[in-house]
């Protein structure tokens, strides 16, 4: 679930972009970190993307900022904000997007709970008959 508020520390956040939801990592106002093209004009084009950081205005372009709320169970497997956000840094200028299996969500499930997951990717697919 998601909630639009103003995001904290090690939060994963999400903008809406049409199509699908732009996702990331907050650290600050300053500093968001997600997968988006070195320019951050063309987010979509996988042969620039790679892990950068960006203010949250840029990441947002003029869209609503929403934070997630975690489940129970999602709370016991989350990492710390610590861990998520020095995580996260830690990817800074890793390349290998890819919608299917590594996209902006994947980074962000991967940061927060150290497993590669995109809720988009796995609804279209069952929508498709996939897994």
């Amino acid at each position: 679930m998601w909630e639009v508020k103003k995001p904290e520390y090690g939060d994963q956040i999400r903008v809406n972009r049409g199509l699908y939801a732009h996702h990331g990592i907050y650290a600050s106002d300053d500093c968001v970190i997600h997968f988006a093209a070195k320019d951050a004009n063309n987010e979509l084009d996988p042969s620039k993307a790679k892990i950068i950081t960006t203010s949250l205005a840029d990441f947002l372009k003029g869209g609503v900022c929403e934070v997630r709320c975690y489940t129970k169970d999602e709370l016991a497997k989350k990492r710390s904000p610590q861990d998520i956000v020095n995580y996260a840094m830690s990817c800074l200028g890793r390349g290998g997007y890819n919608l299917v299996t590594n996209n902006c969500e994947h980074f962000s499930n991967e940061c927060a709970f150290g497993e590669k997951t995109s809720d988009q990717v796995s609804n279209i697919l069952k929508l498709f008959g996939g897994h």
